[in-house]
């Protein structure tokens, strides 16, 4: 799994092997597609398959490398990566948020 290299996944940096400043483009360009385009608040599988779409498509037209990865693997690993983060976060804040509410019991 990407992003977990200590749980037997790997970096992302690491896999593709780019020089660290292609990597950082690559990776606020992206940021930037999916904060513009998908829904932040739910996982990649929870995505509307249109908007994921455009995603790919910007990003490959910004990255023309990308066509020489099997199924355009880093791309896809990128949107799963930053989702995963984005919903865990946007799930935190919801806690947080109602962790102040207490629910009343009904006494019988």
């Amino acid at each position: 799994e990407p992003g977990r290299p200590g749980r037997g996944g790997y970096t992302l940096q690491e896999a593709l092997d780019w020089n660290p400043k292609a990597y950082t483009k690559f990776k606020k360009f992206m940021h930037h597609l999916i904060d513009e385009h998908l829904d932040t608040t739910k996982c990649a599988s929870s995505q509307n398959h249109a908007l994921l779409k455009i995603v790919r498509d910007k990003a490959v037209d910004a990255f023309p490398d990308l066509e020489n990865y099997s199924g355009y693997w880093p791309l896809n690993d990128m949107i799963m990566m930053r989702l995963k983060y984005t919903s865990g976060r946007a799930r935190q804040k919801e806690a947080k948020s109602g962790a102040g509410k207490t629910k009343t019991k009904i006494k019988k």
